[in-house]
């Protein structure tokens, strides 16, 4: 009987602790979301609202993770609709909460998640470069062409900066943090961003709106070079803060 009592109190818990993270997650996009138009049309949206459900994964599990992602943007769609209901973006929030818990309940090994985040890093600056090789947005006649004009060495010398930021913050702010592993939460939130938001989001609009893959991508990946090393940031400052509450 007592088995049961302790069994009911932690789904309890568990359900009021998704529903807060819900929450959060609705004021950061109903309050805090920026839209930038990519061909026309309010394909960008750049907000936090993935935090809550990164962290809802990781500190309530795989499951409770799926399940608040999905309500998070059901709920979201409709208090505030910014465009056709869409199942696959449902499947995206969703996927935002499930991921983390999935590599933080079954990932247990030290890995060398440096090595790691120095490999997708190096992954998505070539993927991103690649694009626009393929579309004929970027040249090399006679020095860097963008769009038929050369190309600033600022914004060269800035891509390269922004890379070594990347790479760097996670080292620093591990070094001075030994209770979580900040490289792990980059891992993290790179290998969910990869697939919710570079991937699927993108392939979703460009079937929503009916544009080519390719419109939307470049914009996508270059928006995630900053959004995952902020969303890596936030997402340790809260874990560090409630870290003696949960197990991570």
């Amino acid at each position: 009987m007592r088995g049961n009592t302790d069994s009911q109190k932690f789904t309890s818990l568990t359900i009021v602790r998704a529903g807060l993270f819900i929450a959060m997650s609705l004021v950061l996009k109903i309050i805090f979301e920026i839209y930038i138009p990519l061909a026309g049309i309010p394909a960008l949206r750049i907000n936090f609202a993935s935090v809550p459900l990164i962290i809802s994964g990781i500190l309530l599990g795989p499951a409770a993770g799926f399940i608040s992602g999905a309500a998070a943007d059901i709920i979201n769609f409709i208090a505030k609709p910014g465009g056709p209901f869409f199942p696959g973006f449902t499947l995206v929030s969703a996927l935002s909460g499930f991921l983390p818990g999935l590599i933080y309940k079954y990932i247990k090994k030290d890995l060398n998640y440096n090595l790691l985040n120095t490999i997708f890093i190096s992954l998505l600056s070539v993927g991103f470069v690649s694009v626009f090789l393929f579309n004929g947005l970027l040249t090399f006649d006679g020095g860097i062409i963008y769009d038929g004009k050369p190309l600033s060495i600022l914004y060269i010398v800035g891509f390269f900066i922004l890379v070594a930021i990347y790479l760097i913050i996670p080292i620093k702010v591990t070094s001075s943090n030994c209770d979580l592993s900040m490289n792990k939460i980059v891992f993290t939130v790179s290998v969910t961003q990869l697939i919710t938001s570079i991937i699927l989001n993108t392939y979703f609009l460009s079937v929503v709106y009916g544009k080519g893959f390719m419109i939307f991508l470049p914009a996508r990946i270059l928006t995630n070079f900053f959004m995952i090393p902020l969303y890596s940031v936030a997402i340790s400052a809260v874990l560090n803060a409630v870290k003696g509450r949960f197990k991570i």
